[in-house]
């Protein structure tokens, strides 16, 4: 007798090889079977899924959900379960400084899984931009704050904003690079500088193309597709050197779509190239959840409209960010023996308006992802499903 069945629905779960009409059988939180059918008199309740579709719980591999600690943060809840997404990475809202208020007081209050990347800047984001001098930067309270909470924090972030590059230049992404490696894991960094920021084109391009020869398999590029200064890709339609050698040594790829970082013009030049993300996610924050980003799923149906499949982008936001986090074996998939962290989505046709990244630019789509149920461990929790 199971708990719980999940009747129904169109599964996809990529790590499995699934795309299939499936039943999935739960027990005290855990995925107890996936077959064809399970009799319904099997269970003490079930979830009608016809007509949707079920997968793994997804995971937001760049969000900043340190709420009430930086201005910027925004509820986990809000753009985790009730978005339904299980789990999210928040992306250095939080330095070694401020994340234990961010253990104490945020994370025990969310439904959705919380990890992170904790920030080079012993500060976080408390203020933007957040290095400017060394002053900022305390590698060894950086070192002992990830070996005390390895099991929140699952790399670093450098943000390569203007005022690092012109003050400190690549060094950083040696310090940043080197406490990594210590510590043994991946560097994500922020790509795109704002035009405000004066920071000539040569000076830019050189400490890219450093940046991109010191990252090895694991670590992250993220906001791949910027139109901004300090990106990978040209408007032009070419790749910065270094940039296919650093996919062909396992550099991660995300999308982290954010308010104004990402272009439908270079994520099209980029496709064309060859240049396909890693993991899809959204950059959510304050500034961007009520009005151009709102969510996981509306950010899926903005690639959806762009060419990607779904098979593409359920890969994407499940088994590749569980991999890049280390935690393939406890989410991304459907196996038995898994907690029952489940999506369940459905496909909506019409006419949508999204937003581009470049502010008052829009593009139009087909189809919206939308989230009608997020189950966590097996319970079910309502969603709140945002639109453009």
């Amino acid at each position: 007798m199971y708990d719980l069945i999940v009747k129904g629905g169109e599964i996809i779960d990529p790590a499995l090889g699934i795309h299939d009409k499936r039943d999935i059988g739960i027990s005290q939180g855990k995925i107890i079977a996936l077959e064809h059918d399970i009799a319904a008199n099997e269970a003490k309740n079930i979830i009608d899924a016809k007509g949707k579709i079920v997968t793994p719980g997804l995971i937001d591999s760049h969000s900043h959900v340190a709420d009430g600690i930086i201005t910027i943060g925004v509820s986990p809840d809000e753009c985790g379960v009730f978005s339904g997404v299980t789990t999210v990475c928040d992306a250095g809202s939080t330095g070694c400084a401020n994340f234990m208020s961010f253990r104490k007081y945020v994370i025990p209050r969310a439904k959705t899984d919380i990890f992170c990347f904790l920030n080079l800047c012993s500060t976080g984001l408390t203020v933007i931009p957040e290095i400017w001098s060394w002053n900022t930067i305390d590698p060894e309270a950086t070192i002992k704050v990830i070996e005390e909470n390895r099991d929140i924090i699952k790399g670093i972030k450098l943000r390569a904003t203007g005022a690092l590059v012109k003050n400190l230049g690549s060094e950083t992404v040696k310090t940043a690079k080197g406490i990594a490696s210590e510590v043994n894991l991946p560097l994500m960094i922020h790509l795109g500088i704002d035009p405000e920021e004066n920071v000539p084109e040569n000076v830019v391009n050189s400490f890219t193309r450093e940046m991109l020869s010191l990252l090895d398999q694991g670590d992250i590029l993220t906001h791949i597709y910027t139109w901004k200064k300090g990106g990978v890709i040209g408007r032009d339609g070419g790749l910065l050197p270094g940039l296919k050698e650093a996919i062909q040594r396992g550099v991660i790829l995300d999308v982290a779509y954010a308010k104004t970082h990402f272009s439908i013009e270079i994520t099209r030049i980029g496709l064309e190239q060859g240049v396909l993300p890693t993991t899809v996610s959204t950059d959510l924050t304050a500034m961007n959840i009520n009005d151009s980003v709102y969510s996981l799923p509306v950010t899926m149906s903005k690639l959806l409209a762009l060419g990607f499949n779904m098979d593409q982008l359920i890969t994407m936001t499940t088994i590749n960010p569980a991999k890049m986090l280390k935690e393939e074996h406890h989410r991304g998939t459907l196996r038995a023996g898994m907690s029952a962290d489940i999506s369940i989505l459905e496909l909506a046709e019409g006419d949508f308006l999204f937003a581009n990244g470049k502010i008052g630019q829009t593009f139009t789509g087909k189809s919206m992802i939308v989230p009608r149920l997020t189950l966590k461990s097996g319970v079910e929790i309502e969603t709140k499903p945002r639109f453009d």
